[in-house]
């Protein structure tokens, strides 16, 4: 990829996108934009899909997901628990929620 990038300019995939989609602040908090897909979401954290699924049956994204577990828009700031996770709505503006905190909880820590 990087010789065929010197020659025809920057090529992005999937895992530059992902990249740029979240921060590990530390072993267990993360910052995710929102409109991380779930399947990519699961892949970062390394956690079974399967503990989401009855809740995010329709979602797509991580922003999705939120919207559905609480059934309206979220205030910035705003707590959200799911299981042992945590989510904090970190950024929004008036149609999307844009950065969400995710503390795991300490035993999918791997």
């Amino acid at each position: 990829e990087d010789i065929i990038e010197e020659i025809v300019g920057d090529i992005s995939d999937e895992f530059d996108d992902m990249d740029l989609s979240y921060t590990k602040i530390d072993q267990h908090n993360y910052i995710f934009d929102g409109k991380i897909t779930l399947k990519d979401f699961f892949k970062v954290l390394q956690i079974d899909d399967s503990e989401f699924e009855e809740a995010a049956s329709e979602a797509e994204t991580l922003a999705g997901f939120i919207l559905e577990l609480i059934g309206r828009y979220p205030k910035k700031n705003e707590k959200i628990k799911f299981k042992n996770f945590k989510f904090t709505i970190e950024s929004i503006d008036k149609k999307r929620i844009k950065q969400i905190k995710v503390t795991l909880p300490k035993k999918a820590v791997k």
